[in-house]
């Protein structure tokens, strides 16, 4: 069994999905670091009820538990990232739409896969914690990185059942995280599409530094939407629908 196939899912709303649209267009959407395609499963229905065709693929090692991503490396998460794209290629536009890791992964898939539209939503650029940058030497110390319990945030019912991730991370995966947030910054200016960097004001873990530096970065025409009260996940959060609307925005233009 590979760790982080739907086979060993820590729950059935972690596994990835596709629902077939009717308009020709198709939305794909990528996860974070620790996250899984549960997190875009109520934008994935609302865009799906407009006619879309969405593709969330599930990246390796995640949806399962800490084990599980201990061997995720960032080639096989771009490469995931680049099928999902190619499992849609027969449809008139396709929209990469990431979140958090995802948006890295969206940037580079957009060098080199046929995309329409791009959105990040706090890709890391600039990270809260900067010990991320020394990952992989500390890991030869500690290994993992399993913070604290906290309370859940206190969210809408209508996204709670959602609000699935892995509890902790191996620091092997954290230095791939970091690793793979330079190679998109030097790969963002061969993106030559539009794109929407999205980006919270008061994100726990992406500095709000990181949105104006990517939009500086991204080669395409590119258009930054501050979010005042979001949290990382800001698919979670009271803004979500501006998400929603900014996006459909940019797709029909």
């Amino acid at each position: 069994m590979t760790p982080g196939t739907t086979d060993d899912l820590a729950h059935p709303l972690a596994a990835p999905f596709r629902i077939e649209g009717r308009n020709g267009e198709a939305f794909v959407l990528i996860h974070g670091f620790t996250g899984n395609p549960a997190h875009f499963r109520p934008l994935g229905r609302e865009l799906a009820e407009l006619g879309f065709t969405v593709n969330a693929p599930l990246l390796p090692g995640h949806g399962t538990t800490l084990e599980g991503l201990r061997g995720a490396r960032r080639t096989d998460w771009i490469e995931t990232t680049r099928d999902a794209v190619r499992e849609v290629g027969d449809h008139r536009r396709v929209h990469l739409i990431g979140l958090s890791m995802g948006g890295l992964l969206a940037i580079l898939t957009a060098t080199t896969e046929r995309v329409a539209t791009l959105t990040t939503i706090n890709a890391p650029i600039v990270f809260r914690d900067r010990r991320i940058r020394f990952a992989r030497l500390l890991r030869l110390r500690y290994p993992d990185f399993v913070p604290p319990p906290e309370p859940a945030p206190d969210l809408d019912p209508d996204v709670a059942p959602h609000w699935i991730h892995t509890e902790g991370f191996p620091l092997t995966a954290a230095a791939e995280l970091f690793a793979l947030s330079r190679q998109a910054l030097r790969g963002a200016g061969d993106v030559r599409i539009p794109s929407l960097v999205i980006q919270s004001k008061t994100d726990e873990t992406t500095h709000p530094r990181s949105g104006p530096r990517l939009r500086a970065a991204l080669g395409g025409p590119t258009r930054l939407l501050w979010l005042e009260h979001s949290m990382h996940n800001a698919l979670f959060d009271r803004e979500r629908h501006v998400i929603r609307d900014a996006v459909l925005e940019m797709c029909a233009r």
